[in-house]
């Protein structure tokens, strides 16, 4: 059975590839979720690592030595790393874990970049008045789909690993709350979806048209905007939710449409990543991980799966696994694995990925795992190796040896 832990690049300061597969495999994980880059500079809390415990991520920089030829043909460049530069932490770190018997599974952050889409405001989603965002990538912009699939050209073509996992597929969405007001349901779905001219013409290819589908969205959040905001405020979270939606949907079929038409291209695109791996590397897996079914996901968005694009039932086909990242409590956990599994009916693998920092205590950490089981989970997932404590790593070495996994 898969235990997977996950780090945030090379960010297990003072340690030595070597040390970190042998603290892995000592803990009982057998295999790791490695980011090749972040998309966002989130600022951790490291206690193990006393000399970097306050550390920033960088910003859309790989931490591998990429091969420029692969981006021959392509507008966006790879960033190298500066706080690393000049090693090649995907090569050593694979190396590292394959010795030890573990599993390498790098990490391609695919529809999100706030550096690149910020000097590169062309590839970015362009939102129902032409604004663009300043997080997120459009995935049917050419310049991006070429970006990445060189990416993963590069990756499989170059190393050793044994999946290859895909985040922010496409989770391209607002944010629950602007600087000055809320988001309500019906304004959150259609200020969610690009209208550039590259979706523009994908969409014409489906016979959708998508400047009538924008106009009628204008129409739309015009409705939420004039509603004094301080009226929209004292709603709270009884508008923070999408209990609006299906009604939405039912009244304007341009809407349903229009989540349609983003499902469909964002599939398709994930099956020409799947294309590009296994024509370099046809044994590895090609994994997700995606937001739970009902419940918020935990990042920055605070995102829905139909409003994020992620479907466990429509990337059945085109994935291998998809990780179901559930930050909750354990009946959650147990609720939104059951979803997920569901939902996939068997065609892909669901590993459940819960919380290995923050408010997780110890004695959490075997009832979160038996409730992912308890679901139907073919492993467990935890996030992550290098913001985690000494305690929860003993608790989750306790729990895998009480259960005499992989022994």
């Amino acid at each position: 059975m898969d235990v997977v832990l996950s780090m945030f690049g090379p960010t297990a300061h003072g340690e030595s590839p070597a040390q970190t597969a042998a603290n892995l495999k000592k803990v009982g994980a057998t295999g790791l979720l490695f980011f090749t880059s972040l998309y966002h500079g989130y600022r951790l809390l490291q206690r193990r690592y006393p000399s970097k415990a306050i550390y920033s991520l960088e910003t859309d920089r790989i931490c591998f030595e990429p091969d420029l030829s692969f981006y021959a043909d392509c507008s966006i460049r790879p960033g190298l790393s500066k706080d690393f530069a000049g090693r090649d932490w995907v090569a050593e770190m694979g190396k590292a874990l394959h010795a030890e018997g573990l599993a390498f599974n790098p990490l391609i952050p695919v529809c999100a970049g706030e550096r690149l889409v910020q000097e590169m405001p062309e590839i970015a989603v362009k939102n129902l008045y032409g604004s663009a965002d300043r997080l997120f990538m459009c995935y049917n912009n050419p310049d991006v789909r070429a970006y990445r699939l060189a990416m993963v050209r590069d990756l499989a073509s170059r190393y050793a690993f044994d999946n290859l996992m895909l985040d922010k597929i496409p989770q391209i969405m607002l944010e629950q709350c602007a600087f000055s007001g809320i988001f309500d349901a019906p304004l959150r779905t259609v200020g969610s979806a690009c209208f550039c001219e590259h979706c523009k013409a994908a969409a014409a290819e489906r016979n959708v048209d998508l400047e009538e589908i924008r106009l009628k969205a204008i129409e739309i959040a015009n409705q939420s905007l004039s509603i004094p905001s301080h009226i929209m405020a004292a709603q709270g979270t009884k508008v923070m939710g999408d209990t609006e939606v299906p009604l939405l949907l039912l009244e304007e079929p341009l809407v349903y449409q229009l989540l349609q038409f983003r499902f469909e291209t964002a599939v398709s695109f994930v099956g020409e990543i799947r294309r590009a791996l296994k024509s370099c590397k046809p044994k590895a897996g090609l994994q997700a991980a995606f937001v739970p079914p009902s419940h918020f996901g935990h990042d920055m968005t605070s995102p829905r799966s139909w409003m994020t694009i992620q479907s466990y039932k429509k990337y059945a086909d085109v994935l291998d696994e998809i990780y179901c990242i559930v930050h909750y409590e354990p009946d959650v956990v147990r609720f939104e694995t059951q979803r997920a599994v569901a939902a996939a009916g068997g065609r892909t693998k669901i590993v459940t990925g819960m919380r290995f920092y923050g408010s997780t205590r110890p004695e959490e950490i075997a009832p979160l795992a038996e409730a992912a089981l308890a679901g139907g989970s073919q492993g467990v997932h935890f996030l992550g190796y290098d913001i985690t404590t000494d305690e929860l790593l003993t608790a989750l070495r306790a729990w895998v040896e009480e259960k005499g996994i992989n022994r």
